[in-house]
């Protein structure tokens, strides 16, 4: 009996360490312990066979950089080792070594293309940004460069085990947060009520006339406001930055410490505070927030917001910027259970925007008729037998320019640089009223007050901004363009070409 008794109490003990066992992580590589925050998604990445130690496999080097022939020979396994045929067309990359296939493959797919001179640089690092962007297009997603200084740092192999373990690993449950007593959105505190369930989504009702739109954003480094820009263009919005109260800074954002953003999004009772308020939310029918992803979910400030106004009966969705993570927003629906909650969506770029704004059912607003300034800050481009309309802004560089074109057409020769504008002189030098901005595929840039730039991707600068070609997609400004490819030629004008067609966009 006693023996029996002592076998059913190791029993008893086996059960409850593995069930310990079960909620924790274990450490696969002597220098990634188990408490991490990246632990979890090394674990993933080795069990999958993604990314193998270093060392003879004793360790993982999570600091360690990443390069293009490791990106693709990550990616190549991810996609189930598909077959290739031939050697590597590039110089730098040796064929029957541990990466000559993986090159072949992303190479093909478009995944990772080589530097335009015969390189596909084999060893060099791949950037935070870079990382994101060509794991996205793993994903069958369209996405776009934003230039951002802070994202051209090299990954560590932590970041990309990361972004790999948010994109492809099958996503977790999360519970869904209740809303705090009225006034409660600051840094502290806590809520001891049970989450309730997020409301369901109910079926869309044909949206009434008349009514308003509200795009809040919040964007740390500048990747998200092109994006809410698009947003509220479509959807009639008015737009509303989420300004932080203390700004984020680089080192606030440095993920491989223990900066700032990190502290915020491991602390459940965080809730950095917001420098401006919504002037009457009250006005607005329907409430579009958007925000980056942190980790994999809504920064903490978004919290703030939510728990600062009361959205009920509001039509709310929420979309988010990410290179490689996906759309999140089930951890902030809680706070407002009686509002008409519509699918959200992650973008990489704006070229889906339209389709997705269209699709929520929103309020429509009451459209003013056009006048005639709006008729008269117009401009044409015509390259070939192309020819595209442009909104100007208005400055002083676009006074100065419209000056210029009242003088008659003008027709630049351009040239491709750094894979993603064309530019060319335009003969003087106009006013410049530059400004740090983060470019998108079609706007029209004054350089240095003497230069013209037609973006077909994404840049991060001190700019003029002169207009935005009108309705016109990616896929298109890089066909006419030629983009990285020979040079066009541009005529300008203010007046119709009467010997073409004209489209807004091709």
């Amino acid at each position: 009996m006693k023996r029996i008794l002592s076998c059913l109490l190791a029993l008893i003990m086996l059960f409850q360490i593995a069930a310990c066992a079960a909620n924790t992580v274990t450490p696969v590589f002597a220098d990634v312990p188990d408490d991490v925050d990246y632990a979890k998604a090394v674990a993933w990445c080795a069990e999958n066979g993604l990314i193998n130690g270093v060392e003879d496999g004793a360790n993982f080097d999570p600091d360690g950089s990443m390069s293009r022939a490791m990106l693709a020979t990550v990616l190549y396994r991810q996609a189930g080792v598909p077959t290739v045929s031939g050697a590597p067309s590039f110089t730098d990359a040796l064929p029957e070594v541990w990466y000559s296939n993986a090159v072949v493959w992303a190479s093909e797919k478009g995944l990772l293309r080589g530097y335009g001179n015969g390189l596909f640089g084999v060893d060099d690092p791949v950037s935070k940004e870079m990382l994101h962007v060509v794991i996205a297009r793993q994903n069958e997603e369209n996405p776009t460069w934003t230039g951002n200084a802070e994202l051209a740092m090299p990954a560590t192999r932590a970041e990309a085990a990361i972004a790999l373990y948010e994109t492809f690993a099958p996503a977790e449950p999360e519970p869904t947060p209740t809303r705090r007593p009225s006034g409660s959105g600051s840094s502290s505190g806590s809520s001891s009520a049970t989450p309730p369930s997020p409301a369901p989504t109910p079926t869309p009702e044909p949206a009434p006339e008349g009514g308003k739109v509200l795009v809040a954003y919040f964007s740390a480094t500048g990747s998200t406001r092109p994006v809410a820009e698009k947003v509220a263009e479509v959807s009639g919005g008015d737009l509303f930055e989420i300004i932080p109260a203390q700004p984020y800074t680089a080192a606030d954002l440095n993920y491989n410490c223990d900066c700032r953003a990190n502290a915020e999004q491991n602390d459940p009772d965080a809730r950095p505070a917001i420098a401006n308020a919504v002037e009457d939310m009250a006005q607005y029918d329907a409430v579009l927030i958007g925000y980056p992803i942190w980790w994999g979910k809504a920064p903490k400030i978004i919290h703030t917001f939510l728990e600062t106004y009361d959205l009920s009966g509001k039509t709310v969705a929420t979309f988010c910027t990410s290179g490689g993570s996906g759309h999140e927003d089930g951890t902030i629906r809680g706070y407002e259970p009686d509002a008409t909650w519509r699918t959200g969506q992650r973008f990489s770029g704006v070229s889906q925007v339209e389709e997705w704004v269209n699709g929520l059912e929103l309020p429509k607003p009451v459209l003013q008729p056009e006048t005639p300034n709006e008729e008269a800050n117009k401009m044409y481009l015509q390259i070939g037998e192309t020819v595209w309309t442009a909104t100007l802004e208005e400055n002083p560089s676009t006074t100065a320019l419209k000056e210029l074109l009242d003088k008659g057409p003008l027709t630049v020769d351009m040239h491709d640089y750094g894979g993603f504008e064309k530019v060319g002189s335009i003969g003087t030098t106009l006013t410049q009223t530059d400004r740090q901005i983060t470019t998108v595929p079609g706007d029209i840039i004054l350089y240095q007050g003497s230069s013209i730039t037609i973006y077909y991707d994404v840049n991060f600068w001190n700019f003029t901004l002169l207009g935005h070609i009108d309705n016109v997609t990616h896929a298109e400004l890089c066909q006419v363009l030629k983009a990285s490819g020979d040079n066009v030629s541009v005529t300008f004008s203010l007046e119709e070409p009467k010997a073409a067609v004209t489209t807004e966009g091709n």
